[in-house]
Order: C-alpha cells, then structure tokens, then sequence
C-alpha cells in the first residue's frame, strides 16, 4: 500500500530585506538536507523538496518560490540550514558607484 503524497502544510517562507541585505527563510524541516534542492533563475529563488519512502514512492514534497529584489546582485546568494531545519538564503544589492563632483 504506498502512502499518499501530502504537501507542506505550514506556512513556509519569510522574506526579509534589511538595507542592501536579503534574507529568505524556508522550514524544510520534514525533509533530510539532501532531499532539497535550491536553484536560481531571472530573478527568482525556488526552494524544492521530495522526500522518498522506503518502498520508491514520493510521501511528501515541497515547492516554494521567492522573487529576488530588482537589484539583487545574483553571485552574492548564499544559503545554509540550521539545525532546526530552516533554509536561509542571502544576498546582498548591488553596489551603486557613488558619482562625485568634479572641480
């Protein structure tokens, strides 16, 4: 009998930005690191997950996507899980060159 797959019922993602810094946070806690993966594409941040059954089948999955700021500087997203289970994800804005008055 396999076990019918449920999807992530609680609430999953906080996004906070604090000035030039990003900070997203998602509870993949039902699911072993290696089950999720994060990618990101055109300005969005997608946070998957799938945990597998000992006998093959999907018994749970998550999907959650992010829009990044406009001018979310790509190269600087890093992310980590804590031991309670949270992905973070940051990043920073990029630098805008300071125009300076010339004499």
């Amino acid at each position: 009998m396999s076990t019918p797959v449920s999807d992530h019922s609680t609430p999953t993602g906080h996004i906070h930005t604090i000035g030039d810094m990003f900070h997203f946070e998602v509870d993949v806690s039902e699911f072993s690191p290696e089950d999720v993966v994060v990618t990101s594409s055109n300005n969005l941040i997608e946070v998957s997950a799938e945990k597998i059954g000992e006998d093959g089948t999907v018994t749970n999955t998550l999907s959650h996507t992010c829009r990044l700021p406009v001018d979310m500087e790509p190269t600087s997203l890093t992310s980590s899980m804590g031991n309670n289970g949270v992905l973070t994800v940051r990043g920073r804005a990029e630098s805008v060159p300071v125009l300076q008055h010339l004499k």
